[in-house]
Formats: C-alpha cells, sequence, structure tokens
C-alpha cells in the first residue's frame, strides 16, 4: 500500500520502469496547467478587492492584514519576474500531483472547500488519506521542510493554513509535500496537531486587530546588513508591497532606502556606511 513515507522512491521508479501516465490524468494535468496560466494573468488586472482573511492569509502578520485591509480596492503592483516565479511554483505543484499519481499514490479531495467561523478555504488535497499541503521552495526554504524546521521559521505561515484545514478536517496530523525548484528533489514534512495552532483563536485575534485604528506592531525586526554596521529588512519584510508604508519611521523618519545589488535591492532601515552601489531611493 502507498505511504508519504516512501514517495521519494516511489518516484524514482517511475523512470526506472517505464511509467507512462494515463490519458485521464495527462488531461487533469494539461487542463490544470492552462488554468494556472490563465488565472495568474486574470489576478493581476482583476479590479475585484479580495476578502482579507482567509484560510490561506490567517498565518500573516497582524499588521500585514491590517495593511491589507487599508489598500483592499487596490490592486497589487508585481514585478513581473516575481508573477513568473510564482506561476512557476504553481506549474511544479501540478507536475508533482501528476508523479504522485503516477507512482500508485491516491490524490483525492482537492480543493476541498472549509469554513471555519465564516473564514473560507480550499485544502490541496489528501494523498494515501492523510491531509496535505503541495509546495514549491528554493534553497533555504526547501531546506526548512526537509530538516523539520518550519514550525520555528514560518514567515509565511504555512503552518497556520495547514492547521485551519486541519481543524475543518477535525484530522490529528497533515503533511507538507514539498518540491525543489531547482534539484527538482521532493521531501515529505509530516506535522502532529502538537505542532499546529489554534485557527479559531488565530481568526479571533486578527478580526480584533484588523477592527484598530492603528497598525500592530511590526511583524519583524531589521537584521545587520554584514559588518557594515547598517540595518536592513528581515527576508519577512522584503515581499511585503507595504513595507515603504510600515517602515517610514526608518533612516530617522526619512524612510526605507534601497540599495541595487547584483543580486537584488537591499532595503536598509538604518545606514550608517552608504553601499557603494547605485542609489534608488529618491531624496537622498
Amino acid at each position: 500500500m502507498a505511504s508519504l513515507s516512501t514517495i521519494p522512491e516511489d518516484l524514482q521508479s517511475l523512470w526506472s520502469n517505464g511509467v507512462s501516465p494515463s490519458p485521464k490524468d495527462l488531461k487533469v494535468f494539461c487542463d490544470n496547467i492552462a488554468d494556472a496560466v490563465t488565472s495568474s494573468f486574470q489576478e493581476a488586472v482583476s479590479t475585484d478587492p479580495k476578502t482579507i482573511l482567509r484560510m490561506s492569509s490567517i498565518g500573516k502578520p497582524a499588521r500585514q492584514l491590517w495593511y491589507e485591509s487599508k489598500y483592499i480596492d487596490e490592486p497589487e503592483e508585481l514585478d513581473y519576474s516575481l508573477r513568473i516565479k510564482f506561476l512557476y511554483g504553481h506549474l511544479l505543484e501540478e507536475l508533482l500531483v501528476l508523479l504522485l499519481k503516477m507512482s500508485g499514490h491516491s490524490v483525492e479531495e482537492q480543493q476541498l472547500e472549509h469554513d471555519i467561523d465564516g473564514i473560507k478555504g480550499h485544502q490541496d488535497a489528501r494523498v494515501d488519506g492523510v491531509l496535505v499541503d503541495f509546495k514549491s521552495a528554493s534553497g533555504r526554504s526547501f531546506a526548512k521542510f526537509k530538516n523539520q524546521r518550519l514550525v520555528g521559521d514560518d514567515p509565511f505561515g504555512y503552518v497556520a493554513q495547514i492547521s485551519a484545514y486541519a481543524e475543518a478536517n477535525k484530522d490529528q496530523e497533515a503533511s507538507f509535500i514539498v518540491i525543489d525548484k531547482q534539484s527538482g528533489e521532493v521531501t515529505v514534512m509530516p506535522l502532529h496537531n502538537m505542532e499546529m495552532i489554534d485557527p479559531k483563536e488565530r481568526i479571533k485575534n486578527l478580526r480584533e486587530a484588523l477592527e484598530q485604528d492603528t497598525p500592530p506592531s511590526k511583524c519583524y525586526s531589521p537584521v545587520p546588513d554584514g559588518q557594515s554596521g547598517n540595518m536592513k529588512l528581515s527576508s519577512g519584510c522584503n515581499y511585503c508591497r507595504f513595507k515603504f508604508e510600515c517602515w517610514e519611521d526608518a533612516n530617522e523618519g526619512r524612510g526605507l532606502r534601497g540599495f541595487k545589488y547584483a543580486n537584488g535591492i537591499r532595503y536598509l532601515t538604518s545606514v550608517r556606511k552608504a553601499p557603494n552601489v547605485e542609489e534608488i531611493t529618491p531624496g537622498f
């Protein structure tokens, strides 16, 4: 009988045994790929405001959600490269589902809708009877799943999200099935209910925070930028579209300063020694 613990070995056997996808599974895969590509562009131009509190968002920091509630009618502007990155991750997750089916694992209850205290969400699936969330990750993020370190370092709130699905299903355990975007390696990280959060309490606290006139405390503290004495945004802040509003008190009230390095823009909250690279911050 198929088990989550044998997934890597089972995937290896696909190529060893020359397995091919069934016409039915291949059609579902192709349809889902088409939907993912189409949705990516539709979401980019949509003018419909999103619901702030969803099962997929309750793991986000309260301050970030507070800012989202204030800008709910404004579509999020993302760089094309980031949109491609998100789309690529989605496509990989669809490929992972196909490979699991081909290797003899049952994939059921995909996108089953749940509701907890009025907050809705759609689980990814149940694989071999276990509630799962499919993820694509790269580098350090994949290592957190592989080495069972996500619970202590979860800036995107993945544990909270799957905790909500587990609560709705009354499951005592769940798992993440994760594919590395760079190497193609797949790992499985089980999660017991003792490691999960209380989603109902979390939803209650978030609702209270969103009703306040002022934002909750900052989500993350700045971190040292090497040995320069400068301080920069933590990784949890870099992807947030509200970083400029949130950090308007940085650099003695003048706001964040951005410096263009070869590997991307680095945002500094305190500058003791100006980096020897182009600054992109107007007014400095």
